[in-house]
């Protein structure tokens, strides 16, 4: 059991609120402190959106490219073109040239196969002892 000695002090009459003055100005300081750098970021934000107008996100668009239509077609199989959409084909061909070099292409991409999945939980459930 823990003793909390805070229930004797405040039982005690000579305890005054200014024994928690330094508690409460060290809270003050760090919300204060907090609000400062919160201004900082928000008047840096202004700053940037004033000076560079086209750095400002813009929506994605949703009209596709032919070439990427064509890209998918050529990469996936029939069953599975509508699944995948360009942009994911985008993200794994940005991946493939930054892990492998520009001069790697893609030959095809297919979605995951169940019996990877299923033999890899067989070989994580049998590798744990039943007692």
């Amino acid at each position: 059991m823990h003793d909390f000695p805070f229930p004797a002090i405040a039982a005690q009459a000579n305890v005054s609120i200014m024994d928690t003055a330094p508690h409460l100005a060290g809270m003050l300081m760090v919300m204060l402190t907090l609000t400062i750098l919160w201004g900082l970021c928000a008047l840096t934000a202004k700053l940037i959106q004033l000076l560079l107008p086209g750095a400002t996100p813009r929506p994605a668009q949703a009209a596709t490219h032919p070439a990427a239509d064509r890209l998918i077609q050529r990469l996936l199989p029939e069953d599975t073109a509508a699944d995948i959409t360009p942009e994911t084909v985008a993200v794994i061909a940005a991946a493939v040239a930054t892990a492998m070099g520009p001069r790697h292409r893609i030959i095809s991409i297919k979605p995951p196969s169940s019996s990877w999945e299923k033999a890899g939980r067989q070989s994580v459930l049998s590798s744990h002892r039943i007692r």
